[in-house]
Order: structure tokens, then sequence, then C-alpha cells
């Protein structure tokens, strides 16, 4: 009897918990990558609950950053070949990286595997106080549904002509179409005078040309605390199934 209270109370404080904040972060350059790396590894020993979904396939990934890299990806245990716990790798007992970079170019194209990706998001719902989207730049192939699908997006730049290009044609992509409701700019590596002002003067025009307001921040926390008005009208797996059937009627056209 008193195993039966328990599981009760346990399932009672599941569903009391919260929704994990999300957050999709665009690294430009490798020291954008390593900044991102530490602010997350800062967090995780804070006692916040991360779970990163990794969008990079390449050296130098947010996975190998923080060394915990995944054997497995995401799709694969939406296909049902693999289990959801191993295309999970733990870097420290708050911080875990999940590899999506296939499952974020194929789940558009396919709505049964967007569902099941849908439901994989529940699984991971109670482990976590955090979802960092690891996105890739959008002239790649246009920003995923996971970072088009979060309410706040981060963009970490270092101070290089690449970097802020990268940053620019980013959010051209979100001021076209994407309800991203708070967008940040943080700047990695040395905070010297002239960085601070070539951040500025980027924000000027991103304003003017955009009209998107992009809000200086010193840190993932800040970011994350970024206020998107009053609550967000869906919960990330709603607003992902939204945006993965808007990518695909754009991709149709």
């Amino acid at each position: 009897m008193r195993y039966g209270i328990d599981q009760a109370s346990g399932l009672r404080q599941i569903l009391r918990q919260p929704p994990p904040e999300v957050l999709a972060v665009l690294p430009c350059g490798a020291s954008a990558m390593r900044w991102l790396a530490m602010q997350a590894h800062q967090r995780a020993v804070l006692g916040v609950r991360i779970l990163a979904f990794d969008e990079w396939m390449i050296t130098g990934s947010f996975s190998d950053c923080v060394g915990a890299v995944p054997t497995f990806d995401l799709l694969q245990a939406a296909l049902g070949h693999v289990s959801l716990v191993s295309c999970r790798a733990e870097a420290l007992p708050e911080l875990a990286v999940v590899s999506t970079a296939r499952l974020a170019r194929e789940m558009c194209h396919d709505r049964l595997l967007l569902q099941r990706c849908a439901a994989q998001l529940e699984h991971f719902k109670s482990q976590s106080d955090e979802w960092l989207i690891i996105a890739r730049p959008c002239e790649l192939a246009g920003l995923s549904a996971f970072a088009l699908a979060a309410p706040r997006l981060l963009l970490v730049l270092e101070a290089t002509d690449q970097a802020f290009a990268q940053g620019y044609s980013t959010l051209k992509e979100l001021a076209e179409g994407a309800d991203t409701l708070a967008v940040g700019v943080a700047l990695a590596g040395p905070q010297a005078p002239a960085a601070r002002q070539r951040v500025s003067s980027f924000q000027k025009r991103v304003h003017q040309s955009l009209n998107v307001t992009l809000h200086g921040v010193a840190s993932v926390g800040e970011a994350i605390g970024l206020s998107v008005g009053s609550n967000e009208p869906l919960a990330y797996a709603e607003r992902l199934l939204l945006r993965a059937r808007q990518v695909r009627v754009a991709e149709a056209r």
C-alpha cells in the first residue's frame, strides 16, 4: 500500500513540474561554441539540469566541447532502431547532450516521424530544467524547425566578419517568418572596447534593416530570462509541430 502512495506522490510532483525553458543558440565561430559549452558547464555545476540538442556533426561541436558525444542520433530512436537512452550522453549529472543533427534534417519530411519526435520530447521534459537547441547557421539549409520553434534565440558572435555575416543571415530568416519572441546577442572572447562597439553597431543595423530588436546579454542565463511578453501561447512541442508543417509547406512551393 505504501508503495502505491509513493508512486502517486511522485506522479503528482512530475505533473506539477514546470516544462523546461527552451533557448535556441546559434554559435557563430569556434570561440562562440567554446563560450557556450563553458556557460552550460557553469550552469550545470550550479545545479541547473540542462539537456542540449546538438544539431552539429563536425569536430568542434558542442558535444565535443563538453566531452559528451552521443553514440546515436535521435532520428534512430524515432525510427525505433535504438532506445532513447542510447541517444543521450552525460558530461555531468546535470548536463547531457542528445544528437539531433540527422533528425533536424529529416523530420519535416515525414509526419509520422514528426509525431514520434514530439512524443520523445515529452519523455525528456521531466529530466530537465532547460533545453538548449544548438542550431546550425541558416545559410546551410535554413534554420531547423527545432530552432524556429524556440521562443527565445541567442546569437553568440565571435569578433570576425564571417561570424557577423552568419548572424545577420540567420536574423533575416527569423524576420521573414518565424515567431521567435525574444532574441539575445552575446559576444564570445575578449570584451575589448572595439568588439563591444561592433556588436552595438550590429544591433542598430539589425533593428533598422530587419526590425528585430537584439537584447545584449552576457550569459546563457540572461538569455533564458529574456521576457516573452504575456507567456508563450503554445508549449514547445506544439510550436515544433506547427513550425515543421510550415517548413514542409514552404519547401513544397
